[in-house]
């Protein structure tokens, strides 16, 4: 089943508290593949994924490390948060050396920007977030492609209610 739902927040701070809803449905062995040009929010989106599994660390854009892991109390059996830039990998065989399929099957989660270039080696159960930048400057409009119906269509739709789905 392919389930589609697109969701539009007006701020910053909507992006963060969007994350955080999102974060409430994870569960270890997730890959969420972050698409979008350069400064549509893969990063804000991340942020506030990271506050609703707990962590209180600064969460910066992994560009020039490739991938940054932060430590997750456990809630919900997820024990680490990767968060993965591929924008610099020029092949899958490169994203392959970054391991994160593998540790994704250890009790991670991931957060990917640019995934889409090498999504056949990153592992989990995948949900590709495609995001636009809006009309307005902090509009961004997230379209969630969920091939496998991994966060179950009729959840999300209920927990993301007040976003609107389009």
């Amino acid at each position: 089943m392919n389930t589609t739902m697109s969701f539009r927040t007006t701020s910053l701070g909507e992006t963060h508290a969007f994350g955080e809803a999102v974060s409430e449905l994870m569960n270890p062995g997730m890959t969420i593949v972050l698409v979008g040009g350069l400064g549509a929010g893969k990063t804000a989106f991340t942020q506030g994924v990271a506050k609703g599994l707990g962590i209180e660390s600064r969460v910066t854009s992994p560009t020039f490390t490739m991938v940054a892991t932060y430590d997750v109390d456990g809630r919900r059996g997820i024990r680490t948060l990767l968060h993965a830039d591929l924008y610099r990998v020029g092949s899958g065989i490169e994203a392959d050396d970054l391991a994160i399929g593998e540790l994704v099957e250890e009790g991670a989660v991931a957060m990917v920007e640019w995934g889409d270039v090498a999504p056949d080696v990153l592992g989990g159960d995948q949900v590709f977030v495609h995001i636009e930048t809006g009309s307005e400057d902090d509009e961004r409009i997230f379209h969630f492609v969920d091939t496998d119906d991994i966060f179950n269509g009729g959840l999300i739709s209920a927990a993301f209610e007040r976003w609107g789905q389009s």
